[in-house]
């Protein structure tokens, strides 16, 4: 099958690896004429490390990442309300954090398929053979894939009324060069919040959450502001802000979230932020499009109707999608609580949770990756995504 890629990002790298692999001829059209060191960190959970056994990936992301043995729910000050494990017993991978630009660097070396920089579309047209116009060159297709992120050309010509939600939150993110916890910790303070997360090569990812009307610039326009409107957070956020030197480094995004109507449409199916974008609350969005990867190569797998393998995958992705969807936008919710009442009896709660809840809990997110044929399964078809054990 001949397929087409929009987007060279994680869930289209990732889908072009597990397709070529499959024996599929693959080609990759990015709008980026070339690939610079951006984003910041990113948690790739237990789910997400075994899936990556599929694709062959597991030594590479490890070795540039660092493991994440659970994460701290802390309040301002520090003190610890609740933990979470990273890794679960039925799965046999740990969750590993690292740089967003080493985990696109490790799936670029593992794409063997033709990958346009540069690109531009400027037509599209959907079908049994979907045709694109690329730079005023016709390319058709068997099969093309929107793997072009939360505001996916693709997705918005199949359905130009969808819009995103704004979550309420705005979002500042940075890399330090710099390390002083193993342990990642997410800070909850009065509409506010801090992440210390260390990832690979002695560095440490940090996050500043906060509420704000969207599209609202920052409430700060120096360094000393910038410090004092974060001055409330103990260790270990307080190291992390204290290290910002230059404010110009940080990034700055709102927080959003969508759910396509339909994930396919004649000829074309979605994957990743295009499909179903999610908040960061729960460390899954780079997660589902790297399954979403997984499971779309599962379902190609053998031959049947292109229309019924799509709709397959979508009977598969779209209930486990917005499940994290809806509980990852709640907990968002929760975090930044900003009623000092609300805060206690949350903060109550939080403490008073057993771990054994929280586990089930984490084991809900991590484990049910559906379409996505484990490696440690006997049966995993062979014919799709190569299994390495």
């Amino acid at each position: 099958m001949k397929v087409v890629i929009v987007g060279a990002g994680i869930g289209g790298l990732a889908s072009g690896i597990a397709l070529t692999r499959a024996g599929h001829e693959v080609t990759i059209v990015e709008k980026r004429a070339e690939f610079k060191e951006e984003g910041a960190g990113v948690v790739l959970g237990p789910n997400v490390m075994t899936a990556v056994r599929l694709l062959g990936l597991t030594s590479d992301l490890r070795s540039v990442g660092k493991e994440v043995a659970g994460m701290n729910i802390t309040n301002a000050r520090g003190e610890v309300l609740g933990r979470s494990s990273y890794r679960v017993s039925s799965l046999p991978e740990p969750g590993v954090a690292l740089h967003r630009s080493r985990l696109h660097e490790v799936l670029r070396a593992h794409f063997n398929g033709e990958l346009r920089l540069g690109a531009t579309i400027e037509r599209l047209a959907f079908g049994d053979r979907p045709e694109l116009v690329v730079d005023g060159v016709p390319l058709t297709c068997d099969l093309l894939i929107g793997a072009d992120g939360i505001r996916s050309q693709l997705r918005q010509a199949l359905y130009p009324g969808f819009v995103t939600r704004y979550s309420g939150v705005t979002c500042f993110r940075f890399v330090l060069d710099a390390q002083w916890t193993d342990e990642a910790f997410e800070m909850w303070g009065p509409g506010k919040r801090v992440g210390v997360v260390p990832i690979g090569q002695v560095k440490t990812y940090a996050f500043l959450a906060m509420n704000a009307p969207p599209r609202a610039p920052a409430p700060w326009a120096t360094l000393d502001h910038f410090r004092q409107h974060w001055s409330a957070f103990g260790s270990p956020g307080a190291e992390a802000i204290a290290a910002v030197k230059n404010l110009g480094a940080l990034l700055h995004d709102d927080l959003e979230d969508g759910l396509a109507p339909q994930f396919y449409g004649p000829g074309v199916v979605l994957l990743g932020d295009a499909a179903h974008a999610v908040t960061p609350n729960m460390g899954q969005g780079a997660g589902l499009a790297i399954e979403d990867a997984c499971c779309l190569a599962n379902v190609l797998h053998r031959p049947r109707p292109l229309a019924e393998a799509l709709a397959d995958y979508e009977r598969l992705r779209r209930p486990r999608a917005k499940w994290i969807l809806d509980r990852s936008f709640a907990f968002g919710r929760l975090a930044q609580m900003t009623s000092p009442v609300g805060r206690w009896f949350r903060d109550w709660a939080v403490r008073l949770t057993p771990a054994s809840v929280t586990e089930r809990a984490l084991r809900r997110i991590v484990a049910d990756m559906r379409g996505v044929p484990l490696p440690t399964e006997r049966h995993a078809p062979t014919s799709g995504p190569r299994s390495h054990h």
